[in-house]
């Protein structure tokens, strides 16, 4: 089978809702890779046929929507390229082994079958959607402090939840309910989805919205695997949502960006526990925990 190959080069800012868009096109994979600080290509092959017009256009109109949302696509370019390759489909998929993210967590593709222990926290979820499988250094780094921080029975808000998987963790981690808030409205049939499948949708409520606005409930934890621009805004709102001694987690931060979020956190009333980093294509990704009323700085 021929593949036609959509490349999409777009902001950091607008690459998971356009991300979500070539998903809910039907994309057999969507692969992220960063040019630089500020813009990435999002790869997605489908089938060479007499649909690929009709997806072009739905692409095309999806982009010019995005400032409706105040989502800059900066502005976004696309190219078609025709790929010869009748096994591209299985070689994609071997792109994306299953994995293990800190001491529990094992995320599978659905379609791969592995052995596993009967610790391990399994998530399943298939990858293609930007920051939302655990292929992305955010999304580890999230895994890696939501492992350390979530307590049975805990009440936790996950701002941003795009495919859902820093929700369905907390769960599987022992947190008695979840509410998980998505301001795109593409990326909620897909969160939907994915709590059925890992069988969490007793104990997630999922809904659009933008950050904690609108909230009237309190949590032991607010995570966030966002960009700085909607953490900012989100942090003086965490004091009065959480409980005493609450909780924070944000990752998304760029490494020149860490400053500002701890000055942020520190004017709000938290303290810095830890800070977790991982680089990829020479870009430095942050991931910070803070308390409110803490004696402990990092």
């Amino acid at each position: 089978m021929d593949w036609a190959r959509i490349t999409v080069t777009t902001s950091r800012n607008a690459s998971e809702a356009v991300a979500n868009c070539l998903f809910e096109m039907n994309a057999t994979g969507v692969e992220v890779k960063s040019i630089n600080h500020t813009k990435v290509n999002l790869i997605a092959y489908y089938p060479l046929d007499d649909r690929i017009g009709t997806r072009m256009q739905k692409l095309r109109d999806f982009l010019a929507e995005l400032p409706k949302w105040d989502i800059q696509p900066d502005p976004a370019t696309i190219n078609l390229k025709h790929v010869k390759s009748q096994k591209w489909a299985e070689a994609w998929k071997a792109e994306f082994p299953p994995q293990r993210i800190g001491k529990q967590v094992l995320i599978v593709p659905t379609w791969h079958e592995t052995s596993h222990n009967e610790n391990d926290i399994l998530i399943r979820l298939d990858p293609g959607m930007a920051f939302g499988t655990g292929y992305h250094p955010t999304t580890r780094l999230s895994l890696e402090l939501l492992e350390d921080t979530v307590k049975t029975d805990d009440r936790v808000a996950d701002i941003g939840t795009g495919s859902g998987i820093l929700a369905i963790a907390a769960v599987k981690l022992g947190a008695k309910y979840v509410d998980a808030i998505e301001i795109d409205p593409t990326a909620i049939p897909v969160a939907a989805e994915n709590f059925q499948t890992n069988g969490v949708t007793q104990q997630v409520s999922l809904a659009q919205g933008d950050g904690l606005k609108n909230i009237e409930d309190k949590y032991h934890l607010i995570i966030g695997n966002i960009l700085t621009k909607a953490i900012l805004p989100i942090i003086p709102n965490c004091t009065s949502r959480l409980h005493p001694a609450g909780t924070v987690i944000f990752s998304g931060i760029l490494e020149t960006e860490l400053e500002q979020i701890q000055s942020v956190l520190a004017e709000n009333n938290f303290e810095c526990t830890q800070i977790i980093s991982e680089e990829e294509d020479s870009i430095t990704w942050v991931a910070v925990k803070a308390r409110t009323n803490c004696s402990t700085n990092c």
